[in-house]
Parts: structure tokens; sequence; C-alpha cells
């Protein structure tokens, strides 16, 4: 009986939220709080929890994208490189949301520059297609900074991945 109840507490474990992850990392600290997101779980075993807050970072949601910074502080080696691509996954969806992120101590260039993992060729041609027409669409006066350098480093990388 006490293996049932175990098996189904943790199939009964609450969805990670973007509240629980500010929290986190309000009491422990970004180091912390991304040690305890990465350890793997039944629901996610590569990066555990990590795994999540990625997939909500790269939905472009305002309240994931603003945990990037923090986390950012916290993470090392894989992780970091997974929150750097997941910022630049969010591009196509909330390419204002990342360009602000720059006033936050993200560095742009990171997120324009298509820091993908061996991308398949439809997939690069589909992501630049959605991604430069999001970033050349933000007419924020305080982000035209941002938005230069993102679409110089977006056309770059698009340069790039078709040689």
């Amino acid at each position: 009986m006490v293996p049932l109840l175990v098996a189904s507490a943790l199939a009964a474990a609450p969805p990670v939220t973007s509240t629980g992850v500010a929290h986190m990392i309000a009491t422990y600290g970004p180091n912390g709080a991304v040690e305890r997101l990465i350890k793997p779980t039944k629901r996610h075993p590569m990066f555990g929890d990590y795994e999540a807050v990625l997939d909500g970072i790269s939905s472009g949601k305002a309240q994931w994208l603003a945990l990037a910074p923090e986390l950012q502080k916290g993470a090392d080696a894989g992780p970091s490189e997974f929150l750097k691509i997941s910022v630049a996954e969010a591009l196509p969806h909330n390419a204002a949301g990342v360009l602000r992120l720059g006033a936050h101590g993200w560095p742009i260039a990171n997120a324009c520059s298509y820091p993908m993992l061996e991308p398949r060729p439809a997939d690069t041609r589909r992501y630049f297609a959605k991604a430069i027409p999001a970033v050349a669409a933000v007419r924020d006066p305080t982000l035209q900074s941002a938005r230069a350098i993102c679409l110089t480093e977006l056309r770059k990388a698009q340069k790039n991945a078709a040689h």
C-alpha cells in the first residue's frame, strides 16, 4: 500500500510555475534554485523541473522571461546553454520581452545569435522566418538599440546557417 501512495504522490506533484520559481530564487538564491531545479524527476528525467522552466521561458511569456537573468547567475555548463537556447526560442513569440532582458543584464547578442544545438535546416529556416519579422516589428522607442543589435545578429546567424 505504501509504494502505491508514494507513486501517486509523485504523479500528483504540482506543476512548476513561474511564481514558484521566483520564490525559489528569492529563498535559495540563483545557485540554490538552479541546483534544486536540475535534480532529475520522474516527470523530467534529464534536467528535472528545470526542463519545465526552459519550456516556460521558450514560450515567451513575460513572467517566465523575467526569470532568465536571475537563473543565468546560477546556471553553468549545460543548464546555462539550454537557458540561452530557451531565450532565443522565445524571440518569435515575444520579441519585445526578449529585448527587454537587455536592461536586466541579458546579452542581447546571445539571444539573437541563434545558439541552437544541431538544428535541422527546415527548423532553422522556420525560426528565422518568424524571428526576424517579430524583432523588426518592435516599435517601443526604449528598445530600438537592442532591436538593431538583435536584427544584425539574426541576419549574421541566418547567413552563417545557410553555409
